[in-house]
């Protein structure tokens, strides 16, 4: 089995990434500004799950890693999920940005926290945990590639998408969005030097190419729960098969 040079190895993640799956029928409707505001509650309010359990998967790369300049790297970032203002900086927790984005929704904040998620939303968060557990610490960081890796882009379009196609939400809401942009410039590269440097082992390559892989699945099953559940049903059977053509 090859082993792929370091440039090499993250430009081969980033085609299993990217070549997965197209584009989700749910985000494509998000950034087209189509989804009414039933339709966005529906993916905030399930989306929280998973930004509110955070900690789960982040403590467990924090654990696994043997490195302590790593870990301390790794630490900053969970500091930054659970809220920099502890330690004198600008955001709270993001959870608690997402609680404020679902206010600007027009959300309760009660009801966002009492939330119970679809059952595929649960499930999708459980399978992540169990990845990152089962993974070698450094594949349990390198899935942070989907995320983090692709977060300030994806972050970016998300925030542009809200402020032109739904202008009605205010700006002060989308402080989530933009905390991601800047943060996940510097996680994305430190998920990307781990990559590099620490795997070059042919066994290991493979393992993060099916790691990657995977987390792709679970995002999108995240995505076709919300899809299933709150918008294709109010879709036209014609905007139907445009979109899902679009995405087999």
């Amino acid at each position: 089995m090859e082993v792929l040079a370091p440039e090499a190895l993250i430009d081969d993640l980033r085609r299993v990434l990217r070549g997965r799956y197209p584009v989700h029928p749910l985000r494509k409707l998000l950034l087209a500004g189509e989804l009414s505001r039933e339709q966005l509650h529906g993916w905030a309010k399930n989306q929280f799950h998973e930004f509110r359990h955070i900690h789960r998967f982040f403590g467990i790369r924090y654990q696994k890693c043997p490195i302590q300049a790593l870990r301390r790297m790794l630490l900053e970032n969970m500091v930054e999920e659970e809220g920099e203002d502890l330690f004198g900086g600008k955001y709270p927790s993001h959870a608690e940005l997402w609680t404020r984005f679902g206010e600007g929704l027009g959300i309760p904040r009660e009801e966002m926290q009492s939330y119970e998620p679809l059952p595929g939303i649960k499930a999708a968060l459980e399978m992540y945990v169990q990845l990152v557990q089962q993974s070698h610490w450094t594949v349990a960081i390198g899935t942070g590639l989907v995320f983090e890796g692709e977060g300030p882009k994806r972050m970016g379009e998300e925030r542009q998408a809200l402020e032109t196609g739904y202008p009605w939400i205010p700006s002060e809401s989308l402080a989530f969005f933009r905390a991601h942009e800047y943060h996940d410039e510097g996680h994305g590269d430190f998920i990307v030097d781990v990559i590099k440097e620490h795997i070059m082992d042919a066994g290991l390559q493979e393992e993060m190419r099916a790691a990657v892989r995977t987390r792709v699945d679970i995002m999108w099953l995240q995505n076709d729960s919300i899809y299933q559940a709150f918008v294709r049903p109010q879709l036209s059977p014609e905007t139907v098969d445009r979109l899902e053509t679009a995405s087999n």
